[in-house]
């Protein structure tokens, strides 16, 4: 593969915090949440930053869950971000997931929550139009998927598995068919192409395989199908963890997994790749200072802690209820945490 090198950023989950994020319920609502919500645009800031002031990288790279969950006043403050890196002279490819579109958006004002606008999805190509879509090569409009050149010789895939126009975390074999003239087209031209997408496509730890949200659906097929095409690289996130995966086909060829955790949560980092003919350099990087009052801690402890804090209180709440020996042993499990 011709030599490209990109920042990898995922799960930036952008809320804008003028929407409201304040007050019990917004107190009661963080005891369960993983990353966090109201600092969201600072972390962002912080990082993108970061990655500006780097001028030996040019490209970025973000598959998925760019927003909290939405909210179009979130989508309209994370294009700004976008544009600053763009003024920095980064190219930004973005790709959407379910965490981006619908009609369910909220925040909290005055110890409620309350309900905002949200982001149709099919506003999402205009909204992020020049990070992905106006220089793409092709669009599967259905699902937004795209496929662009990211540098010389080299092409970016991004398929969006999480969409309105395809089952969810899954290619089904429409979006296959529309994936595979490219990746002709590609080999045509003689380029390589390196695939986004915002699912998994090998589960990160074995356990994943029987966990349905942890990974693409009949990935294995999928992942045969991509490296059987051609395809030896797959950027994804989804899982808020950071692993490394290798998946060979029937047919004896190889793909990569390169799987980015959250961004504003636990373990909070993003990474910045080169990939240089046969040669590929990850580096985990983790997000810098953004203000915060750690209490104390570091900033690594601090993410951590509310990871760990978010999750003890999802499983006492999973423990309570229930009559006889389930009550009981409920009891006893909350005793034992």
């Amino acid at each position: 593969m011709n030599p490209v090198k990109f920042y990898l950023v995922t799960d930036t989950h952008y809320f804008e915090p003028s929407l409201g994020a304040s007050g019990k319920a917004f107190e009661d609502y963080m005891k369960k949440e993983q990353y966090f919500m109201l600092e969201s645009s600072d972390i962002v800031k912080a990082t993108f930053e970061k990655i500006a002031a780097d001028d030996t990288v040019d490209l970025v790279l973000i598959p998925g869950d760019l927003s909290k969950n939405g909210e179009y006043e979130s989508h309209k403050s994370f294009v700004k971000e976008l544009n600053r890196l763009k003024e920095a002279g980064k190219k930004v490819f973005v790709l959407t997931a379910g965490h981006d579109y619908g009609e369910k958006s909220r925040a909290f004002v005055n110890d409620e929550r309350i309900e905002v606008d949200g982001t149709p999805f099919k506003e999402l190509r205009e909204i992020y139009a020049d990070f992905g879509y106006s220089q793409a090569l092709a669009v599967d409009e259905s699902t937004l998927s795209y496929i662009a050149e990211i540098a010389p010789g080299v092409r970016l895939l991004a398929i969006n598995c999480d969409s309105e126009g395809n089952p969810k975390g899954k290619v089904d074999e429409r979006l296959e068919g529309w994936i595979k003239i490219q990746l002709d087209e590609a080999k045509k031209d003689g380029c390589s192409v390196v695939a986004m997408c915002h699912y998994p496509m090998i589960p990160s730890v074995p356990v994943f395989d029987l966990v349905g949200d942890a990974k693409l659906k009949d990935w294995r097929r999928t992942a045969s199908f991509l490296a059987d095409n051609g395809v030896e690289l797959i950027l994804t996130g989804h899982m808020h963890i950071q692993s490394i995966n290798e998946y060979v086909s029937e047919n004896n060829n190889k793909i990569f997994d390169i799987c980015t955790a959250c961004l504003v949560g636990s373990p909070a980092k993003y990474r910045k790749i080169i990939i240089d003919g046969d040669a590929l350099n990850v580096e985990s990087i983790n997000v810098p200072d953004f203000g915060v009052d750690t209490k104390g801690l570091t900033l690594q402890e601090h993410f951590d802690n509310q990871f760990a804090y978010s999750i003890r209180n999802r499983i006492l709440d999973a423990l309570n209820g229930g009559k006889g020996a389930v009550k009981a042993l409920k009891g006893f499990g909350k005793k034992v945490l």
